[in-house]
């Protein structure tokens, strides 16, 4: 029997003036992609996943049946502590608004692994050859490792009262998922300099392992990288020319 789980969606935020005037909205939720705003897309996807009861949206979308629909605060620490301070359960899944390509299958495996895997904090990495693959028009940020080559994906997993507690921490390390260097700055100048050895040497230099156990022993609770085949985890529209280039699939 699967632990009962809320799933949060992180959907505020406004988007740029020149993506505004091309698609007529003010938000990321609302933007639209295929034929649904970004927020329903991901709605979707966490409404067929087996052991997700509750569903808050953190963000301006319209209410409706399913799910509930939190205001957001100014900042992400705000909103995911909303998001936390509401769930009705210690398993949480986080999710943001800009993954119109998310489905059922892909969030199902993250959850099952991550609450297999034994940790309190869990998050999703996919293989950049998998990214290249499907989205073919999509540049990614990637980094290599002694496992491979990755993009960071965006669905993380916590134990809510571990959450709770290390908030501040863990906003540092959401805002330096896209960016290599401040992710390895952000767990210490040690891993910072196997990071950089590991890409301009040789990614045998540093494993998914190291950079768990770093962040383990920062957070003190045991972390876990999921390794997902599915590229629509880490498939994110948080920019117009993402947005441009998904038009028509």
């Amino acid at each position: 029997m699967r632990e009962i789980t809320t799933a949060v969606v992180l959907a505020g935020g406004e988007i740029d003036p020149d993506w505004q005037a091309q698609t007529g909205v003010r938000s990321r939720a609302e933007v639209m992609v295929g034929n649904a705003p970004m927020y329903l897309h991901v709605l979707r996807a966490m409404q067929g996943v087996e052991g997700i009861e509750t569903i808050l949206i953190v963000g301006k979308v319209p209410h409706g049946a399913g799910y509930s629909v939190l205001t957001p605060h100014a900042s992400l620490l705000e909103n995911v502590r909303l998001g936390l301070e509401q769930s009705p359960t210690d398993s949480v899944l986080f999710a943001t608004v800009d993954l119109p390509f998310l489905t059922a299958e892909s969030v199902q495996f993250f959850l099952d692994e991550s609450l297999r895997s034994g940790a309190s904090l869990t998050y999703a990495v996919v293989p950049a050859d998998v990214c290249r693959e499907r989205f073919p028009g999509m540049k990614r940020t990637t980094v290599r490792l002694r496992e491979g080559e990755f993009t960071g994906g965006n669905l993380l997993w916590a134990r809510r009262t571990v959450a709770m507690r290390e908030l501040p921490r863990l906003e540092a390390l959401y805002h330096a998922r896209k960016q290599p260097v401040r992710m390895a700055m952000a767990i210490g100048t040690g891993l910072l300099i196997r990071f950089l050895l590991a890409q301009f040497v040789s990614p045998r230099l540093l494993s998914i392992e190291q950079i768990e156990t770093r962040v383990a022993r920062i957070l003190q609770v045991p972390v876990k990288a999921i390794i997902t085949p599915y590229p629509e985890v880490g498939t994110d529209i948080d920019r117009l020319e993402h947005w441009q280039a998904v038009q028509g699939r």
